[in-house]
């Protein structure tokens, strides 16, 4: 018995010299696979919309996000309003607490098994659309990678695109306004694209129909919204117009212990835009003059110190 004893015991230091001579170490993951998979400069939304919905693997496009939403009836740009601003064009306002992310920045797509899912980007736009107009309508539909369509295999059920009237497009209960899908097909078959993309701090996005074609659909000037940022420069709670583009960063990113307090940051911000938007969309008020935007301004700082200085800009968005 001692000497089976002591052949055990030799193997086990055998066999811990042979890993320690491999330089092998036994090591505990430390995140989720889903969030060790994505880009460095994409956690942040994994960790901030991890309580909306799950991060799928859809090959070849990786980690996505898939709200917890109804996969039959749900479609992205449908929950919320559109506001005229002067420097952004239409914005997407949602009343969605994930809306912050996935309406400005990344992009869509459908999937026939898992619905619509969104992949992240860190380029911020007023809302990430291809726009059509036919007539007294307007139409529109997410954009998928690289402003591309947004279907994996095949389009959804009725089309990716959503139409309204032009007199009902600033409406906070737009969804009461949209066009049923089995009635779309004549406006679908008269509808043209609006090409009318713009630049703004580095970023091209699509400004959407000519405000004067609204105007004169609702037969009143349009009034223009600013936009209200909920973070500050420094993470906190803000007020007042800046900027929601490229520019406006910390001269820092946050240290590294206040990432928590940063990501709660978020979803609080989150959660009280979409409040204030529900509260609009139920009561059928007119939209705010101040809309309420989450544009953490670290997004890009994390993408610019992760891909370096003078690195090409992100085509995924």
């Amino acid at each position: 018995m001692r000497r089976l004893a002591l052949s055990a015991l030799a193997l086990a230091a055998a066999a811990t010299l042979g890993c320690a001579s491999a330089g092998f170490t036994p090591q505990t993951p430390t995140m989720p696979a889903a969030r060790q998979a994505l880009r460095p400069e994409y956690r942040i939304f994994y960790d901030a919309l991890t309580d909306y919905g799950d991060w799928v693997l859809i090959e070849p496009y990786g980690f996505v996000f898939h709200p917890k939403v109804d996969y039959a009836s749900w479609r992205p740009y449908s929950y919320g309003f559109w506001a005229p601003s002067d420097t952004w064009g239409w914005v997407w306002i949602s009343g969605e607490p994930f809306g912050w992310a996935t309406y400005h920045y990344g992009s869509w797509l459908f999937d026939r098994f898992q619905g619509w899912v969104w992949m992240p980007g860190v380029d911020w736009g007023p809302a990430w659309v291809s726009w059509q107009m036919a007539g007294n309508y307007a139409g529109w539909a997410p954009l998928g990678p690289q402003g591309g369509d947004p279907w994996i295999s095949s389009p959804p059920a009725g089309g990716a695109t959503v139409y309204a009237p032009l007199a009902s497009l600033t409406a906070t209960d737009l969804s009461a306004h949209v066009v049923p899908p089995a009635e779309a097909a004549p406006i679908a078959a008269s509808a043209r694209p609006v090409e009318n993309i713009v630049e703004r701090d580095g970023v091209r996005f699509p400004f959407g129909p000519p405000f004067e074609r609204v105007e004169r659909a609702i037969g009143r000037p349009l009034t223009r919204v600013s936009i209200q940022e909920l973070i500050a420069a420094g993470g906190a709670a803000a007020s007042g117009q800046t900027r929601a583009g490229r520019g406006d960063h910390p001269a820092a990113p946050p240290p590294a212990d206040a990432a928590a307090a940063r990501i709660e940051t978020m979803r609080r911000a989150g959660e009280d835009a979409a409040r204030r938007v529900r509260e609009a969309i139920a009561n059928k008020a007119a939209a705010p003059a101040r809309v309420p935007v989450v544009r953490p301004p670290w997004i890009r700082r994390v993408e610019d110190e992760t891909r370096g200085p003078g690195a090409a800009p992100d085509t995924t968005r």
